[in-house]
């Protein structure tokens, strides 16, 4: 009972004020133009990902909230799991990540998921930027 009351809740919460799809990710940085950047292994070669939009509510004290980060590239997919709404995301393989995030509501007492939701996708770019040991443009 008590998990379909709070599944009640969201899901009127999220009808009535409009924002089921609300939440919105993009990147942060980018080298050459907006999400691009050359592929390698250092901090140069990362693409700082973070929720933009998020709806304006606050949840029950007994709801937690779990953000799965995905980077969908052709040669593997990458994800992980954050207790926050950013995410260094890292580029080792040139080509275009899809990248994007589902948010987890958890009711804390009995670990189960009550809602979630899937951001919109962003493309990042990574470039096999030539002469430059460390990935960097310059």
């Amino acid at each position: 009972m008590r998990k379909l009351i709070l599944a009640i809740f969201f899901f009127g919460s999220f009808i009535v004020a409009g924002f089921a799809q609300e939440f919105q990710i993009a990147c942060t940085n980018g080298y050459f133009n907006n999400n691009t950047f050359c592929c390698g292994y250092t901090k140069a070669n990362q693409a700082n990902v973070g929720v933009i939009k998020f709806p304006n509510f606050v949840p029950p004290d007994n709801v937690g909230i779990v953000y799965s980060w995905y980077a969908v590239h052709p040669d593997g997919p990458k994800f992980w799991d954050t207790p926050v709404p950013g995410r260094v995301v890292p580029l080792p393989w040139s080509g275009e990540y899809k990248v994007y995030v589902l948010i987890h509501f958890i009711d804390k007492t009995t670990r189960q998921r009550v809602t979630s939701y899937r951001s919109n996708t962003i493309t990042v770019k990574a470039l096999a930027c030539e002469g430059n040991k460390d990935g960097s443009q310059h």
